[in-house]
């Protein structure tokens, strides 16, 4: 039983992107795969502990494989840079399967900026 709500999430995840897909277009799939790279950015900092005492960092955008990262603190962005190739690893390893993943990172570009409530875009 414990497997069921796993294949059940995924096909509910299909789905949605089915829907997206055919509600918006192609930029929806673009759109979607973005949001999956950035999650996996996300959930792969916060396992190896490099987003707590308010530093954080994000995922800002991709381009041609490469990861434009900005971080909350120099410190951070620092830490970012030593462990890059383990970060690239982890986050294609989490976007492995899933839906609407279509994005592999090769290399990340890391900065810091302002991140935040009063960031302006």
């Amino acid at each position: 039983m414990a497997g069921s709500g796993s294949k059940g999430s995924e096909e509910a995840a299909v789905a949605v992107q089915r829907a997206l897909l055919a509600c918006m277009g192609p930029a929806a799939a673009e759109q979607l795969a973005l949001a999956q790279v950035r999650l996996a950015w996300t959930e792969t900092v916060g396992a190896a502990g490099l987003s707590r005492g308010g530093m954080e960092s994000r995922l800002v955008r991709v381009t041609n494989g490469t990861g434009q990262v900005e971080a909350s603190e120099a410190i951070l962005a620092q830490e970012l840079t030593l462990r890059a190739e383990a970060l690239l690893g982890a986050v294609n390893q989490r976007m492995r399967g899933r839906p609407g993943a279509t994005i592999e990172l090769r290399r990340l570009v890391i900065s810091v900026g302002r991140i935040g409530p009063g960031r302006s875009l």
